[in-house]
């Protein structure tokens, strides 16, 4: 097998093809890993100071391993890090390696692994972010790295789904359920309402929904012009493959909830929500969600996923959990030993608080 750096945006659009034909043989792939996602992300989203730094694996001309990293470099108290991280962040996503599943994954984990070493005067610490419990290549990251390098990890968030293969709707919060419906049933005695579900999107729904956002989050992501065009961007690409869709409650004519999902594999993303403050006794937020949910529940989708956070009403009608994980590895070399300790502290900010609580 073969290894090779991509560093520009150039080269890259080389891939295209055998890009799409990995992701379609990787196990659990995201629409984050897909072509279309990284390439409107390069477009719009990626900054003028980072640097590719993508690790092809090929055995003779299939590309068999990718790890979409980038080179980017970070300020810490005493000095600056050069960093290597994954291209895509601030959508959302969940990330991993890209590892063909018919190849043997530790063998190709260990390809990434050795080429990492051979460059390793070009980074200081690799930081991998939203790296998911569930997936097996989290693991095989902490396995094969930590032979060569000090890897540390700590928990950053949950993510709750669905799993429709093993769901009961025993465990839906049937309480909550009915109190929502009571909602819905007096927005409807009490105003003129109409609740659409899976539209496609256009630039009324869009302007709509993102001036939503923005009144009801004062740092809307939607703030950012390149962030409105990367999204202008990607939720055509997906519309045709049914991928993307927007469903929304109108009041009175107006627009006063809103929810963007994407699909991809049978797996739905409950990606970005917004309503109204002003029928905010409605819960027009939650009576929604009620909706798209009670829709995917009765659909042939595999899984829900409701996004990280920890907010309760997406614990309604889940009780599972992935966990996102940060994975921080650090080079050994003489110029990291500090780091060494700096990340160890702030790994276990919450636990050394804690002891030092308790011994007060």
């Amino acid at each position: 097998m073969k290894t090779t750096i991509i560093r520009s945006v150039e080269a890259l659009s080389q891939l295209e093809e055998q890009w799409r034909d990995l992701i379609h043989h990787v196990e659990q792939a995201e629409i984050f890993d897909t072509w279309e996602w990284l390439q409107s992300y390069l477009k719009y989203m990626f900054e003028d100071h980072k640097q590719l730094f993508v690790i092809v694996v090929t055995d003779q001309s299939q590309c068999v391993a990718i790890a979409p990293l980038c080179i980017t470099t970070c300020k810490v108290k005493w000095r600056t890090v050069k960093s290597l991280q994954c291209i895509i962040s601030g959508t959302g996503e969940s990330n991993t390696f890209y590892l063909h599943k018919r190849y043997h994954n530790i063998k190709l984990m260990k390809q990434i692994s050795e080429t990492l070493v051979l460059h390793q005067e070009e980074w200081d610490w690799i930081d991998l972010i939203s790296f998911q419990s569930h997936n097996a290549t989290t693991s095989l990251v902490q396995q094969c790295f930590g032979e060569q390098f000090e890897v540390f990890t700590r928990q950053l968030s949950l993510s709750p789904y669905v799993n429709m293969e093993i769901y009961n709707d025993q465990k839906v919060d049937i309480n909550r359920i009915k109190a929502i419906e009571r909602k819905e049933r007096k927005l409807c005695r009490e105003h003129e309402v109409s609740i659409k579900l899976n539209e496609p999107c256009n630039e009324p729904i869009w302007n709509s929904f993102t001036e939503l956002h923005k009144k009801r989050w004062q740092q809307s992501l939607f703030n950012e012009p390149r962030v409105d065009s990367f999204y202008k961007e990607i939720i055509p690409l997906f519309e045709g493959n049914h991928g993307a869709h927007f469903s929304y409650i109108e009041i009175d004519g107006n627009i006063a909830s809103a929810m963007l999902t994407f699909a991809y594999h049978n797996k739905v993303y409950l990606y970005i929500s917004t309503f109204s403050t002003e029928f905010a006794e409605y819960g027009v937020g939650v009576v929604l969600l009620n909706r798209v949910m009670e829709h995917y529940l009765q659909s042939d989708v595999t899984e829900i996923d409701l996004m990280s956070g920890l907010q309760e009403y997406k614990f309604f009608w889940s009780d599972r959990v992935k966990l996102n994980y940060q994975i921080r590895i650090i080079n050994n070399t003489k110029r990291t030993k500090l780091l060494k300790a700096y990340t160890l502290i702030q790994m276990n900010k919450k636990m050394i608080k804690s002891i030092i609580k308790k011994s007060k």
